[in-house]
C-alpha cells in the first residue's frame, strides 16, 4: 500500500499525517521526558547527588509506618526507576502510574512543615503546583499514547 503523499512522521511504522504530527511530536517529548526523569531522580535517592532526598519525607510518613526517612526514600527510588520503565515501554499504563504517583508526592509536600519558606510564608504551594502541573503533562502522556500507542496501520493510513 503507498503512503500518502501528506504522510509525515512514523509511528511504530505508521505513517502520521502531517496534521497529526504536532500532537505525535508532544506525545514523544512527554515519553522520553516521562522515562528519563522518574530513572534518574529514582537513582539519585540511592547517590544524593542532586539534592539530600531523605529531608522531603514529611515526618508523619516515617512515624506512621515507622521507618526511618533514607529506607524509605530507597524505596521510593526503585518505585521511581519502575514507574520510569513502565512509561518507556507500555506509556499508557506508565502515564497514569507517574500521574498517581505524583499526586503522592505533592500530598507529601502538603503535609511536610520543612518545606515552610518563613521568609515567603509559604508551604511549599509553589513545588505543589509545579508537581500539579507535572501531573496534567502524565495524564496526556497517557491520554496521547492511547491514540499514537493503539492505531492500526490503516486507520492512521485511512485518516490521512
Amino acid at each position: 500500500m503507498a503512503l500518502p503523499t501528506n504522510a509525515g512522521t512514523f509511528s511504530g511504522g505508521k505513517a502520521i499525517p502531517d496534521g497529526e504530527a504536532p500532537a505525535y511530536q508532544a506525545y514523544q517529548i512527554l515519553h522520553v521526558g516521562f522515562t528519563v526523569a522518574p530513572i534518574v531522580f529514582g537513582l539519585d535517592k540511592f547517590f544524593h547527588l542532586m539534592v539530600n532526598w531523605d529531608m522531603y519525607l514529611a515526618p508523619i510518613v516515617s512515624q506512621t509506618l515507622h521507618v526511618n526517612a533514607h529506607t524509605f526514600m530507597t524505596v521510593v527510588g526503585i518505585i521511581e526507576v519502575v514507574a520510569g520503565l513502565l512509561v518507556a515501554f507500555m506509556p499508557r499504563i506508565g502515564g497514569y502510574v507517574v500521574a498517581l504517583w505524583l499526586l503522592g508526592i505533592i500530598a507529601n509536600v502538603l503535609v511536610n512543615p520543612i518545606v515552610y519558606d518563613a521568609a515567603h510564608r509559604s508551604w511549599g504551594l509553589d513545588i505543589a503546583l509545579r508537581d500539579f502541573g507535572l501531573l496534567l503533562g502524565a495524564l496526556a502522556l497517557a491520554r496521547l499514547a492511547q491514540y499514537f500507542e493503539s492505531k492500526p496501520a490503516h486507520t492512521v493510513l485511512d485518516r490521512a
